[in-house]
């Protein structure tokens, strides 16, 4: 009887849609897509089942739609997991001609402006390396401004002179461990340790700490190695036990050794990485997080201090060398801009300037799941959700593009033309399809 009844109801939901299974509230169904799962191309017409914020089916082939189901039909585009970019500074969006009378309800207003950009180029998450804290992450979340999730650091540590120590040579000193807007300044175990634990407390789900010099800060050469061993050891401490890792600013080797040794888990830029610190970070199975498209912005840019000038040239070169060692000693390449200012809307331009070292599937294995197994590093603190993939159980951030990327990277450089549909958290944020 149970058989009879079960191929009953088969045979009616065939011949009359109404009697097919009911759809969850809040379901789509994208069909008639290319799927890019962020490893590979799956298929050329599959399916994605969508219920909520996340995804729950992927099919190889096509699927009929649930009565109540919403469906989006692909036309044969191109569906993939929302865009990371692991390396932003959201409110980091004033001219630098601002910096120095910019006030927080200044900084915010354009960090809203910011973060909805971001969103409407296609990325989905995207990891604070500096500036922004909960506020701004908090009132996403809850829709009261649209944005892309934000993973964020809040503050980061400098030692006094360090790549975010931003005093004049004027200036008068500062108080020890004094908190900042973007950065503190912590000198010594004991400081470094109390600063980093002052960020965790305030929600931040990592910790970055300066372990050399770099191209904005004003005083500090490139090759500077700034913080000791057991400084970052202090950092990474209060990360660990609060089930997390440090990320650290580094280009020159010395300075990439030293954060890897000490027990940092993420390699910010590492434009001079040589081969034996590319092995180093492999042996401890680290990220490194090149960027290219804020050397080449600020290379671009007129009106620039000369000093900002010169150190930025030396950081290009190197990176151009960089991105190929990393690539050959098969270290985990993460993608991010590190755009700062008002050079924001060239953040999609890194998928160009990448490719002249990296196919276009690697590049977008590095926005996609290369950078969702960053985002998890942030263990049990990690409150996102798998994002970077296509699977069920993922957060349903989608991608619908007119063409495909792996064989022409440079559709990702221009969003508003070729992105289709933008999904974040199951909810469409973006819808310019075309008729085909």
């Amino acid at each position: 009887m149970v058989r009879l009844v079960s191929a009953s109801l088969l045979f009616l939901s065939m011949l009359f849609p109404a009697y097919a299974e009911n759809a969850p509230p809040n379901a789509t169904l994208i069909k008639n897509v290319q799927i890019f799962d962020g490893h590979d191309l799956i298929t050329s017409n599959g399916a994605v089942r969508v219920s909520g914020s996340e995804i729950v089916e992927v099919s190889l082939r096509p699927l009929a739609a649930k009565a109540g189901e919403k469906t989006i039909n692909g036309d044969g585009r191109f569906l993939m997991p929302g865009l990371i970019d692991a390396h932003v500074h959201v409110s980091w969006a004033y001219p630098f001609s601002k910096r120095s009378q910019a006030s927080e309800t200044y900084i915010t207003a354009l960090a809203v402006a910011n973060a909805e950009a971001m969103l409407l180029r296609g990325f989905t998450t995207v990891r604070d390396t500096g500036g922004t804290d909960f506020g701004l992450a908090t009132a996403i979340n809850e829709g009261y401004t649209p944005g892309p999730r934000i993973v964020f650091a809040g503050r980061t540590l400098t030692q006094t002179g360090g790549h975010a120590d931003y005093r004049g040579l004027s200036d008068p000193p500062e108080p020890a461990s004094r908190f900042r807007f973007g950065a503190v300044i912590a000198d010594g175990e004991a400081q470094v340790l109390q600063a980093a634990r002052e960020e965790l407390r305030r929600g931040s789900g990592f910790i970055k700490v300066h372990a050399g010099g770099g191209v904005s800060s004003p005083q500090d050469p490139l090759h500077v190695v700034q913080y000791s061993a057991g400084e970052i050891g202090a950092a990474v401490l209060a990360a660990e036990n609060w089930g997390t890792y440090v990320a650290a600013h580094a280009y020159t080797p010395q300075a990439i050794t030293l954060a890897l040794e000490a027990g940092v888990k993420t390699i910010e830029h590492g434009n001079l990485i040589d081969r034996p610190s590319a092995r180093l970070a492999k042996e401890k199975d680290a990220y490194v997080v090149p960027n290219v498209v804020t050397y080449w912005a600020l290379d671009q840019g007129e009106g620039l201090p000369a000093y900002l000038k010169e150190k930025n040239k030396i950081a290009l070169e190197g990176m151009w060398n960089g991105l190929a060692i990393l690539k050959e000693e098969n270290v985990k390449i993460a993608f991010g801009t590190d755009l700062i200012a008002d050079m924001h809307a060239h953040q999609n331009r890194e998928f160009i300037l990448r490719s002249r070292v990296f196919t276009g599937l690697e590049i977008l294995r590095q926005a996609t799941s290369v950078n969702g197994g960053l985002i998890a590093l942030s263990g049990p603190l990690n409150a996102y959700g798998k994002v970077g993939v296509i699977e069920p159980g993922a957060k349903a951030d989608l991608l619908l593009i007119e063409r495909n990327p792996i064989d022409d990277i440079t559709v990702m450089a221009e969003p508003e033309a070729n992105f289709a549909i933008i999904m974040k958290d199951g909810e469409i944020v973006k819808d310019s399809r075309r008729a085909r």
